[in-house]
Parts: structure tokens; sequence; C-alpha cells
């Protein structure tokens, strides 16, 4: 998912993992340690500190919604304004 947005240094990456659960039980086994999302906090397993990051730069996230250039069906069109609702409200609680 990379590394912390504004790091000069570049980490050794021993151990990838593309789901949020699998790093934090590679951070929990001792393998080395991972940025999370506050919301995941209370998922850290047993022995795994989530301690707040303050004071670094802002990550941007962007959701991306494709399609074919035909209409959007109604189901298609309810589920893309459904996202852009969810979206926006992630983004206001921030």
């Amino acid at each position: 998912m990379g590394v912390w947005p504004g790091l000069d240094e570049r980490p050794e990456i021993v151990h990838t993992a593309r789901d949020w659960l699998a790093k934090l039980q590679l951070v929990a086994a001792g393998c080395g340690l991972t940025t999370v999302p506050a919301v995941l906090a209370p998922a850290a397993p047993v022995g795994v500190r989530v301690l707040p990051v303050r004071g670094g730069p802002q990550e941007h996230r962007r959701l991306l919604l494709a399609h074919l250039p035909d209409p959007l069906t109604d189901a298609a069109a309810r589920t893309a304004a459904a996202f852009r609702t969810a979206a926006i409200e992630l983004d206001t609680v921030r």
C-alpha cells in the first residue's frame, strides 16, 4: 500500500500484503510495522500497538468508477450514486 507519505528514507521491504488484516498479523508476528487507517485500530491483534501519527502530510485518496460508454442501467446508476454519497460522507468525517 506504499510507505508513509513524505518519508525521505526508503525502508527495506521484506514482506508485502495486500489486505490490512494480513499486515496487522505480520506486525503481531514481529515482522515489521505498517500504517493503518484509524477505523482499523480496534481490529489490531493482541500485542500490536496502534500509535497516532500527527504532523505528517495528509494523504489524498481518489475513488474512480469506470464504466463503458453506454448509458448506465438503473442499478449501476444507483450504485454509483451510493459510492459518491459514501465517499462524500467519509471525506467530511476526517
